[in-house]
């Protein structure tokens, strides 16, 4: 019992990004070696921002949303840096891709394998229980490729670059301000989604519309 409500929460946080990241990369070795540079990157993002967000930890309620602002500033300034490599920009939207993918699934792995393993062994906690936060890092995942995505149309743009940092601190704001509020975690787990996928469907389509302008002036 105790293996299932470990397994079937990680495949459900693991499978969907693992799955297109296989299906993206194959057989070329560099889209992996990009995917876990994507994921490198997640860490040294957070280890960086790690003594800020020590310091702050005495200022109050408004600590969350200071550590949310953080998280956007660090992971998108350093998102921006590796999408400037040569190695990751020769593939545009593919590199992109895996960057992103590797970025999410990283972050699942930090921040809910272990969580989760530690609940389901220690506390007793069904795969029911572990289901919402499986759920989020799909969102999660989902937002890191849309601003891979966003970044990768100019990664010499500071526009992109602010407008990265603000769409991944609102997607946290968003989950931390409607767990308040609404103390129901499958209705904050679903705005999560919805907004992560208005996010990356926005970015799609504003990418599609500028190959199309290209295409016609080609």
């Amino acid at each position: 019992m105790i293996v299932l409500s470990i397994v079937i929460p990680l495949l459900i946080s693991f499978t969907p990004a693992l799955t297109t990241l296989t299906l993206i990369a194959r057989g070329d070795v560099r889209l992996w070696l990009i995917a876990l540079l994507g994921g490198g990157g997640w860490i040294l993002a957070l280890l960086l921002r790690q003594p800020l967000l020590i310091m702050l930890t005495g200022i109050g309620p408004s600590y969350i949303y200071v550590a949310s602002f953080l998280a956007g500033l660090f992971e998108e300034c350093l998102r921006l840096v590796l999408l400037r490599i040569n190695f990751v920009s020769r593939s545009l939207l593919k590199g992109s891709l895996s960057l992103g993918l590797g970025w999410g699934l990283s972050e699942a792995l930090n921040i809910y394998t272990i969580p989760a393993l530690i609940t389901a062994t220690l506390m007793g906690y069904s795969w029911l229980d572990l289901l919402p936060g499986a759920v989020e890092r799909n969102s999660a995942t989902l937002l890191h490729v849309s601003l891979s995505l966003l970044l990768s149309k100019n990664a010499r743009d500071l526009r992109l670059l602010f407008a990265a940092i603000f769409l991944h601190t609102l997607l946290n704001v968003i989950g931390v301000t409607s767990l308040l509020m609404l103390k129901d975690v499958w209705l904050v787990e679903g705005l999560i989604a919805l907004t992560s996928l208005l996010i990356f469907t926005s970015i799609a389509f504003s990418i599609l519309r500028l190959k199309d302008l290209k295409s016609t002036k080609a």
